[in-house]
């Protein structure tokens, strides 16, 4: 499982970061979230569909499997990069 968020779309309301404070951040200086990590392990996916479900914009794409091309090339590269690990786990949001 993967999941990606729409930043343009992000309203900033930080329902993610309080779900899943290790999967899921907000960047500073605006408050839009970005997502941890690359891939989601197997314990975490029923808090990330959790955490895209509780999200008021509907900001984030959860995408169960890698098996389709048609989601890897549609989906923002950046916000599959994985993100900087260490800082999702240190900064406070």
């Amino acid at each position: 499982m993967r999941v990606v968020i729409d930043q343009e779309l992000c309203g900033t309301t930080g329902q993610c970061v309080l779900t899943l404070p290790g999967t899921f951040r907000q960047r500073e200086p605006d408050g839009v979230a970005e997502v941890c990590v690359a891939t989601v392990p197997q314990a975490l996916h029923a808090a990330v569909r959790l955490a895209a479900s509780q999200c008021p914009v509907a900001a984030i794409r959860v995408i169960e499997s890698d098996a389709g091309d048609d989601e890897r090339a549609s989906a923002d590269p950046r916000a599959l990069s994985g993100g900087d690990r260490a800082a999702c786990r240190e900064r406070p949001t």
